[in-house]
């Protein structure tokens, strides 16, 4: 029970900071806060104060900042609609923003603890498109079809992202000697030579990914430098927000079934199950993962809500965008019509979503 309990905290935790980065800009730009929320569905706690309605709803699978106007124009000074069209944005904006920042903060943890693992090869499996390119154990990929590979998890995630493309990839050799020693990359000032192959990966029935035929054994380094911890906390946000959208591309090219994709359940079943698992190794271990499932959950609800699609704040923003543009609002019967088809395709697909999050769980 203690476990379940952890992921519904972690997974509310993440939704409440991005509605208080909707709150807090409200609140900095005048505008009148009816009512903040964390959860769904009826109250459980409920007070106002200071105008605001603070409450705690039964559900977590979301949150709300409702603000006065925030849909019709009623002629209210402090209402959401009153305000220049750079508040607004300003306000919409903040809810990704805050989680942006949140997981920047949980990823220089992550990073500060764990350190950082470049992407070496350890060994080449014979008869993948690996050896035919050309690659070797000691290689060092430098990028992939121009993204560059800071560590071994952007090379993972790639291949993941990327299935039966063609791969452009660029890697370093270290001369004879070094190369059987992967901590040798670690060095500065270190003398290498370059090279480029292409390849695509193939399907590996038993472990049911697309492979490229390389094994790779972890060897963390420690972050050198403010500036590095910080680099490599940022590319920890850049890099899960990244996945969380491409993983819509992979949804639409069949890559990915319905089935695949998780929805609040799930997440709080699979957060919960970590913990049961590795609740025996120590609190502190616990608490760092759940440091790690805090910073994938921010990052890719706020990479995901900055899509422009009615109903999420992506959509709410492009309205804006236009609105500032042409110097005028686009009319907001329209606008409400079409973020109210946006809330009916996202409350199916959440309820289609928690069905087959409760069917896996339960079957």
């Amino acid at each position: 029970m203690l476990n379940i309990l952890a992921a519904i905290l972690l997974f509310g935790f993440v939704i409440m900071f991005h509605e208080l980065g909707h709150f807090l800009l409200a609140k900095a730009n005048g505008v009148e806060v009816t009512e903040f929320s964390i959860g769904m569905g009826p109250r459980l706690v409920s007070r106002v104060w200071r105008g605001t309605r603070y409450s705690l709803k039964i559900l977590p699978l979301g949150g709300s900042c409702a603000m006065a106007d925030e849909d019709t124009e009623s002629g209210n000074p402090n209402g959401f609609l009153s305000k220049s069209v750079w508040a607004r944005i300003s306000i919409i904006a903040a809810g990704p923003i805050f989680n942006f920042i949140l997981a920047f903060f949980f990823g220089i943890i992550i990073v500060a603890y764990r350190g950082y693992d470049l992407p070496v090869i350890t060994n080449i499996v014979e008869g993948y498109p690996a050896e035919a390119a050309g690659l070797k154990a000691g290689d060092l990929i430098l990028s992939v079809n121009g993204r560059r590979m800071l560590e071994y998890q952007d090379l993972s995630m790639y291949l993941q992202l990327h299935p039966e493309e063609e791969l452009e990839i660029v890697y370093g050799r270290l001369p004879e000697g070094q190369a059987e020693d992967p901590s040798a990359w670690y060095q500065k000032d270190l003398s290498y030579e370059t090279g480029t192959t292409t390849l695509r990966t193939i399907y590996n029935e038993e472990t049911q990914n697309y492979m490229m035929g390389i094994e790779h054994y972890s060897n963390y380094h420690p972050v050198e430098g403010l500036g590095k911890l910080l680099r490599l906390g940022w590319h920890q946000v850049a890099l899960q927000g990244q996945a969380a959208i491409e993983s819509f591309r992979l949804l639409f090219r069949g890559y990915v079934g319905a089935d695949d994709v998780g929805g609040p359940v799930r997440i709080v079943a699979g957060i919960g199950q970590m913990v049961e698992e590795i609740r025996p190794e120590g609190w502190f271990i616990v608490l760092l993962n759940l440091i790690n499932w805090g910073m994938f959950l921010s990052a890719s609800l706020g990479a995901v809500n900055l899509i422009p699609l009615p109903a999420l704040d992506g959509g709410r923003l492009a309205f804006l965008l236009v609105e500032a543009v042409r110097g005028k609002a686009i009319d907001q019967e329209k606008e409400g019509m079409v973020h109210f088809a946006g809330m009916m395709v996202l409350l199916a697909l959440m309820i289609v979503i928690m069905f087959n999050d409760i069917r896996n769980l339960i079957f």
